[in-house]
């Protein structure tokens, strides 16, 4: 449990007569006198861009302005309007350009540490045929004590820290943390900067003391921040040490150390946004080496991967197109949710060989798909993601992976929702330290975590979705849940037990999520109850506490 917890004709037809030489001035329209596509016929231009932060709670509300609500609005930073400025894709002086200003709103939104933000035309002069914007956000509180505690499939993760993801209002995070995870302890310090200097770089740096070893990563990229945005370039590095454990029956059944050092330069360019859809043609160079060694704890492994060092120039080719709904009460509650509904297809391919120092000739290639749409209209919603990769070596295709998610949901009962999910995964001739795994940890929720192996594994959740109205303190949503998932593993893990067939469970769950706080973070309380028990250590009822990034 993380802390606190996340828009006529007859204008237009004015505006061609007072372009064409209208002698009588006319008052500046306000608040969208004209409409969007009114301005962009008329080729305005944008005058002043209007920035209003909102504090994280409102003191004209009679329900927030209480003593509580206004000290905290003392004690929080405002984001910056120079921040706000930096994220946005216009600038006065631009042409007004209706998409522009949802595209900007949906950047603001994905950035954490804002909970609402709109982007509107304002006020028009048909003078000087020029247009101001206003953009309103709200900020959320940034400044977190956070305090863990996850418990799932018997296992129980805790951790303390302090954060703070808009530090002093410029929009930067800052982050520093102990946590007790299932497979280790650890302490991180975090930094990242989306917006460095101003510019359109972003930065992402992390260190980490493990239990079992240490993480350091860095990353600095110029990505594609815009569907209009004509290149990108950027560079990761990441250096880590750890144990890895391979399970059976949510039991350790062997561990080994890995190394991993992996480099990497990429970038892309693109014609921009032609139509309703961007091509972005993308290349790089990457280095993966990851050793293998028996650990401290197990000497003689059941079975120890070989190590494996990959270096390779890739090119690879992005579709994406600009289609996208604003949607409530979906995955989230009391928050505008940005959902992609249009096509998002890339395509890699990566030439590994001994001369570039890899330790073996291959040819990498990977693929992903993306796509919504909205079945019978609004109310229904259905989004598909698909994805393949495979490693073809001399002796064959190694570590290859088909993978499928779909999501449906249809509102119903006035405001509550129906939600079905079918994900699917099938591997063939997987690297040793990678697993196909089941249980409490990914969607079977009355069974214990990792509990069954294999070498493909199917999973379907279905859930009814409540949303009430019941708003504690003006801090916390509130809504829950019943549900049902069944999950099945295929093939056969060499160090695991064979499949135990077709598993289920039902259960009810209570769903809490904070607007106010930074962060899209909802915690699940739920009651797990499994319909299969093969295995009698499997208990009758699961009790699962965890954090997730939706309901």
């Amino acid at each position: 449990m993380t802390s606190l917890l996340r828009l006529g004709t007859f204008y237009a037809c004015l505006a061609a007569a007072e372009l064409a030489g209208a002698q009588e001035p006319a008052a500046a329209a306000a608040g969208g006198g004209m409409t969007r596509e009114a301005l962009e016929r008329a080729g305005a231009t944008i005058r002043a861009v209007n920035v209003t932060v909102d504090n994280v709670f409102d003191p004209t509300n009679p329900d927030e302005d209480k003593k509580l609500y206004r000290w905290a609005n003392r004690v929080h930073v405002r984001t910056r309007e120079t921040v706000i400025e930096d994220v946005l894709l216009f600038e006065p002086g631009d042409r007004f350009v209706a998409r522009l200003l949802d595209e900007s709103a949906r950047a603001l939104r994905a950035r954490g540490f804002i909970a609402e933000a709109t982007v509107e035309p304002g006020s028009y002069d048909p003078v000087t045929n020029s247009v101001d914007v206003d953009v309103r956000v709200r900020d959320s509180w940034s400044l977190a004590l956070d305090l863990k505690l996850n418990r799932k499939g018997g296992q129980t993760e805790w951790g303390i820290g302090l954060s703070d993801s808009n530090l002093l209002g410029t929009g930067k995070t800052l982050e520093i943390g102990y946590s007790s995870e299932i497979d280790r302890d650890e302490v991180v310090l975090g930094y990242a900067d989306g917006n460095v200097f101003g510019s359109r770089a972003r930065l992402n740096a992390a260190l980490a003391n493990l239990s079992d070893g240490d993480r350091k990563q860095l990353v600095v990229e110029r990505p594609f921040f815009a569907l209009d945005t004509r290149w990108s370039l950027g560079g990761s590095i990441r250096d880590e040490r750890r144990v890895d454990t391979m399970y059976d029956l949510g039991e350790e059944i062997d561990e080994f150390s890995h190394a991993i050092d992996a480099f990497g330069l990429y970038g892309g360019w693109s014609r921009g946004l032609v139509g309703d859809h961007a091509q972005r043609w993308l290349f790089g160079v990457a280095s993966e080496q990851h050793r293998f060694r028996a650990s401290d704890d197990v000497p003689q492994p059941l079975l120890l991967p070989p190590d494996r060092k990959l270096v390779y120039p890739w090119v690879g080719w992005q579709w994406i197109e600009d289609d996208f709904r604003e949607m409530t009460e979906l995955n989230d509650m009391g928050r505008t949710e940005d959902i992609a509904l249009g096509l998002n297809v890339t395509a890699r391919v990566g030439f590994a060989e001994r001369r570039f120092g890899s330790d073996r000739d291959a040819t990498l290639f990977s693929f992903s798909a993306a796509k919504g749409w909205e079945p019978g209209g609004s109310g229904r919603l259905l989004l598909i993601e698909t994805g393949a990769s495979t490693r073809r070596e001399d002796s064959g295709s190694r570590d290859t992976r088909l993978s499928f998610a779909g999501r449906y949901y249809r509102r119903n009962l006035e405001r509550h929702l129906f939600s079905v999910s079918l994900s699917a995964l099938a591997t063939d001739d997987l690297d040793p330290e990678n697993q196909v795994l089941l249980g409490g940890d990914n969607g079977l929720r009355g069974y214990p975590i990792r509990y069954q192996a294999g070498e493909s594994r199917t999973i379907l959740n279905v859930e009814q979705r409540f949303f009430t109205d019941f708003y504690p303190w003006r801090l916390f949503r509130v809504g829950y849940a019943v549900f049902a998932d069944v999950g099945r593993i295929g093939g056969r893990d060499p160090r695991a037990t064979p499949s135990l067939g077709t598993l289920s469970n039902v259960g009810v769950g209570l769903r809490l999520t904070s607007p106010r706080a930074s962060g899209r973070n909802v915690v699940h309380i739920d009651l797990a109850f499994p319909l299969d028990r093969p295995d009698p250590t499997v208990d009758s009822v699961q009790f699962v506490v965890e954090t997730k990034g939706s309901f």
